[in-house]
């Protein structure tokens, strides 16, 4: 059972609620950075949070219930089940158990839990179907997350397992020298840039929450997420 700490229900839900009057339930993805970035300002406030530290181990939760929120209820209806790596680590019994063990990777004796956000599974078998990283930056550890798709994908047990990468992509809002750089989006007569490049060829799927000009099959909008895991259950 997924639990929206207070924060998320108290600051983020209002704010997002917001957004979903004015843009519309199918608009709303790409909005995900301006909503954050609202909830930062009141977080901020609240906390006299001045020199943002209390923000940075806040908004990586953040980020990760408000795809959940998103996900939720079209999971449920397709026959699954949604979670979080936290859920799992202080489960010591029942079907996340199960998950637990149907994920964790073994480095001698030492059990690991690989970057894995959120975690979608078959709530009758613990079966799991796919794992979401989900990152605000794409400079921030996505090489980290290629390393657990590619670990995944080398073990009998876990080949089978789908790994999405899920992002803001907050490069693209950085403003140099008056323009915008998109990190993922591929401009016009210009080569991709190696995230891109990288995340493209190694993760089963990318998801950015904003607006792009040069989606692929692999690389494209948040709201493809649904449509592609009804693919990928068919």
């Amino acid at each position: 059972m997924i639990k929206y700490t207070a924060n998320f229900n108290d600051i983020l839900l209002p704010i997002l609620e917001k957004y979903q009057k004015k843009y519309g339930q199918a608009e709303i993805h790409k909005y995900f950075f301006d909503v954050l970035n609202e909830t930062k300002d009141i977080f901020q406030e609240q906390y006299n949070d001045t020199n943002g530290q209390k923000w940075r181990n806040e908004s990586g939760k953040m980020l990760e219930l408000l795809v959940i929120y998103f996900l939720h209820k079209e999971i449920i209806g397709l026959g699954y089940e949604i979670t979080t790596d936290d859920e799992i680590n202080n489960c010591d019994s029942g079907i996340l158990e199960k998950v637990w063990h149907n994920i964790v990777l073994k480095y001698g004796k030492y059990p690991v839990l690989p970057d894995s956000d959120i975690v979608i599974y078959d709530p009758k078998t613990a079966e799991v179907k796919a794992i979401i990283s989900c990152k605000a930056s794409v400079r921030e550890r996505f090489a980290q997350t290629l390393y657990w798709k590619v670990k995944l994908s080398t073990i009998e047990r876990t080949k089978n397992i789908k790994m999405y990468f899920v992002t803001l992509d907050k490069e693209y809002n950085e403003k140099k020298t008056g323009f915008k750089k998109p990190s993922l989006d591929v401009q016009v007569n210009r080569m991709p840039t190696k995230p891109r490049i990288l995340l493209e060829y190694e993760m089963d799927g990318v998801y950015v929450t904003r607006d792009m000009e040069n989606e692929s099959d692999k690389v494209k909008m948040f709201d493809k997420f649904i449509s592609d895991f009804r693919k990928l259950i068919s």
